[in-house]
């Protein structure tokens, strides 16, 4: 496509005469064609699209050798974004259909005037521009998610640390979009990298720099063997997902997981300890853990890191630890993983989205009961968890929530719904019931409100401009949303009840015989009379004239 503003013509047709008087008759400057040029066959067309840029072409059907919608499939083919517009001296329907099918911008029959084809090469010309305008935000598009791209890798790589959960196909599709180059099951570690000393007392922007120094030397210590996929985490932690390179991952035997590969591991983990040390001059604990499996062990030898450094490194620094089996053991007890596994409840609620809430609180309970339902402390926690939720959710919508779910349902002394799992599955169900029905309800009055001051808008100005731009304009809406609201709560379409309004308003117009039928057509924002009368049929089954007459027999119409 030429520069913007910078359009090429092409005008073609074996009558010599018609291409010379269109190319050196009509003002294409004026409207933004700065190069006009000439076939006088199909297969002359052809050897100009090849050698320059062209944008519109212009050509006649019926030619000799290579009809004009020969060309026309050809240019659809090799110039897809060339504007066809064909002229022919034949009001024949099978050429229309030709054209339609190879996908011609316009189809214009002879005799056609001057100004006609100015008209049809500018509608061409404002779509060359549009597809540049749009093409051109594409491509911005991809300038800025290319820029953002370690940021969007990191925001994934964090989500699973946390415990998101993403359906294979969907992650598969995710990493792929993201060039994240780690397969469904493909073993990897994790590093764990915590900045210490002097670092953490820096202002944003300068830790900012020394955690971006810390990922480059990570990657410039272990590109030989390993690639990594880094994040900071919700704890404010560099983490590392490491994979061995493609080229040595395919002679990569098992046993070198646990032998070689860890050994260079550690090596270049310690390495990266002591760079930052020399280069930065800061200090780091560093966490390594074992092979797992993608994506499945991403959160638990995360969360095995995290117990690692409570417990062996806690407030020292500059140490270097490998996660031993003692870190990995299970527990006696557990958290409560579906309470903090995002997305998070309190995230549900504010979305609105109440079907996913429930399906999170039927996960809560269900890793709640029968495993935890005899530990006070569980129930507490799950509890004061959901509370809370409810809580903030209520708080956000200017409410209390004793005001929402009621007084007994927020009365927490002595933790009557906490003391077995039947009371506290009992007041979950309650408490949801009567928080969900109440939300839904204020959305229902919200929107009965907002369809009613629609309808004042149209009633007050039926006579004037009632299209949905300016209905839309009116409600601070986009057109869309207005439509759907008002189909939503009524059931009708927008259009058809103004259509009912004005056609009712017509109805009791025709009952004053002073008043001409083209006279109320006008009135009611109907430029063309017969434009009225035909619509006025199609809902009455009656001429306006016809109508009036019934009314003044005393008929019903």
């Amino acid at each position: 496509m030429s520069e913007q503003g910078r359009f090429q013509l092409l005008l073609v047709d074996d009558e010599a005469s018609v291409v010379d008087s269109l190319a050196d008759t009509l003002p294409w400057q004026d409207i933004g064609v700065t190069g006009v040029h000439k076939a006088y066959s199909g297969y002359e067309a052809l050897d100009i699209l090849r050698t320059h840029s062209i944008d519109i072409v212009i050509s006649d059907i019926q030619m000799p050798g290579m009809s004009g919608l020969e060309l026309l499939s050809q240019v659809r083919r090799s110039w897809k974004r060339v504007k066809c517009l064909l002229l022919s001296g034949h009001a024949e329907f099978a050429y229309a259909q030709q054209a339609i099918a190879h996908e011609a911008f316009d189809y214009m029959l002879k005799p056609i005037s001057d100004g006609v084809i100015m008209a049809k090469v500018e509608q061409a010309l404002k779509a060359l521009r549009e597809e540049l305008d749009e093409t051109r935000f594409r491509q911005r598009l991809a300038q800025a998610f290319q820029e953002n791209l370690p940021k969007l890798q990191g925001e994934l790589l964090s989500e699973l640390l946390q415990g998101f959960k993403y359906a294979p196909g969907r992650l598969a599709e995710k990493l792929e979009s993201l060039k994240v180059q780690v397969a469904h099951e493909q073993r990897f570690a994790v590093m764990l990298v915590r900045l210490e000393g002097q670092m953490t007392e820096m202002d944003f922007y300068s830790l900012s720099l020394m955690e971006y120094a810390v990922v480059n030397m990570a990657v410039e210590l272990f590109e030989d063997t390993f690639k990594l996929w880094s994040c900071k985490s919700v704890h404010g932690y560099l983490v590392f997902l490491i994979t061995v390179a493609e080229e040595r991952n395919e002679r990569t035997s098992p046993e070198a997981f646990t032998g070689a590969l860890l050994e260079e591991l550690h090596l270049k983990a310690t390495q990266l300890q002591l760079s930052v040390k020399r280069y930065l001059k800061g200090s780091a604990s560093v966490v390594v853990d074992k092979w797992g499996v993608f994506p499945h062990d991403v959160k638990p030898l995360y969360e095995d890191m995290l117990l690692t450094l409570r417990r062996r490194v806690g407030n020292q620094s500059d140490l270097f630890v490998e996660v031993s089996s003692s870190d990995q053991a299970q527990p006696s007890v557990h958290a409560l993983q579906s309470l903090y596994e995002p997305p998070l409840l309190v995230h549900l609620l504010e979305s609105g989205n109440f079907d996913l809430v429930e399906v999170k609180l039927t996960a809560i309970w269900q890793e709640l009961n029968p495993k935890w339902a005899d530990s006070p402390e569980h129930l507490i926690e799950a509890f004061f968890a959901i509370y809370a939720s409810f809580s903030s959710f209520a708080h956000k919508n200017g409410r209390e929530l004793a005001d929402i779910i009621g007084g007994s349902l927020t009365d927490v002394a002595g933790q009557l719904p906490a003391r077995s799992a039947a009371a506290l599955h009992n007041w979950i169900t309650q408490s949801f019931a009567a928080l969900r029905a109440c939300m839904e309800n204020e959305t229902r009055n919200e929107r009965e409100l907002t369809v009613q001051r629609m309808k004042q808008f149209i009633r007050k100005h039926l006579v004037e401009d009632v299209s949905l731009q300016a209905i839309a304009d009116h409600m601070y809406m986009h057109p869309v949303h207005v439509s759907r609201i008002f189909k939503l709560e009524t059931g009708d379409n927008l259009s058809d009840y103004v259509l009912r309004l004005k056609m009712e308003q017509a109805a009791v117009m025709l009952a004053n015989p002073a008043l001409k039928s083209y006279e109320i057509a006008s009135q009611l924002g109907y430029q063309n009379p017969n434009y009225f009368n035909k619509v006025f049929k199609k809902y009455y089954s009656l001429t306006p004239q016809e109508y009036r007459h019934k009314q003044l027999d005393g008929g019903s119409p």
